[in-house]
């Protein structure tokens, strides 16, 4: 893991501890990719994708962002089951040409780039509160809530980041995202472990705060698409928000003027990319992008940020 290279972390905003202690991690050197086994599911698991499933119905229809909506209903996702990976993916392929791959767990930035560059999203067939994700740490508790657990779970995945990937514009975003971290690491530029964790982490910083807990200011014509208006002036497209009924609702307050506890900062590549993050508690700061269109233009005019040499 690129943690133990810090000999450039001094240049960073908002330092914080690793926070992924205790999580399984998988490597090349591991048997990472699984198949799903859909008719093994339990009763509870299907019940714990319904509870969380329908908790986040009413305020994703309220606030998502267009992208995630259309996105939604056109993988017609099952409230009261488990997703069914085979049945999702003619989907996505379709519509964007990416994959779900079923993996065992987290994995390392290695694996997850390259999985990326090649339009596969890594996907796990666990979910946060069973008796499954219990055992695979019987020996070493985690944090496992309704809101959070540190490693993503198949709620976190499919009910956050898969609807975006039913949009093509996204879709070649995130590939393109995936292509450059392939790259950062390969270091066929020579730049050596030290600048090549370093402009990961980069790379990492723009992703949490995009793609992961990214807000855009309030669009004009998604009110069309939604059951309820809109009653704040933003709209989410981070799937970190969007699979946490907890965080939803924390931005929604902040939005409105009901709290105060996190800040809302206009989007700026430079700040995003260099500020680091926390895992595991409700984020204090989001980034409010003006639209998708100049998230990715942004990205693709300032690749630069990503390969600093020292």
């Amino acid at each position: 893991m690129l943690e133990q290279y810090t000999k450039y972390d001094h240049l960073f905003l908002n330092l914080r501890p690793n926070a992924v202690g205790g999580i399984k991690i998988f490597s090349r050197n591991d048997a990472f990719i699984i198949q799903q086994d859909y008719d093994s599911l339990s009763d509870e698991e299907h019940s714990i994708w319904k509870r969380l499933f329908e908790k986040l119905i009413k305020p994703l229809d309220q606030y998502a962002c267009a992208e995630y909506i259309n996105g939604l209903r056109s993988l017609g996702l099952e409230s009261t089951k488990m997703p069914n990976f085979a049945v999702l993916n003619p989907k996505i392929r379709n519509a964007s040409g990416w994959e779900l791959v079923t993996v065992a767990g987290f994995l390392d930035e290695y694996v997850f780039f390259e999985l990326n560059a090649a339009r596969k999203f890594p996907v796990t067939d666990i979910v946060r509160q069973s008796g499954r994700m219990d055992e695979k740490y019987s020996e070493g508790a985690i944090q496992n809530e309704d809101d959070y657990t540190p490693e993503p779970d198949i709620f976190h995945d499919v009910r956050g980041h898969v609807p975006m990937l039913m949009n093509r514009n996204y879709g070649d975003f995130l590939a393109d995202v995936g292509i450059l971290g392939d790259e950062i690491l390969k270091d066929d530029k020579g730049l050596g472990p030290e600048l090549v964790a370093h402009n990961l982490k980069r790379l990492q910083n723009f992703a949490w705060w995009t793609y992961e807990f990214g807000i855009l200011k309030k669009q004009d014509n998604t009110d069309t698409l939604r059951a309820i208006p809109n009653d704040m002036n933003h709209e989410i497209y981070g799937a970190g928000i969007m699979s946490s009924y907890a965080e939803t609702a924390h931005v929604a307050a902040c939005s409105k003027g009901e709290n105060s506890l996190s800040e809302f900062i206009p989007y700026n590549i430079e700040e995003a990319v260099m500020t680091r993050f926390d895992y595991s508690e409700i984020q204090d700061r989001y980034f409010v992008i003006d639209s998708m269109e100049s998230l990715y233009q942004s990205f693709y005019d300032h690749q630069e940020l990503f390969w600093f040499k020292g």
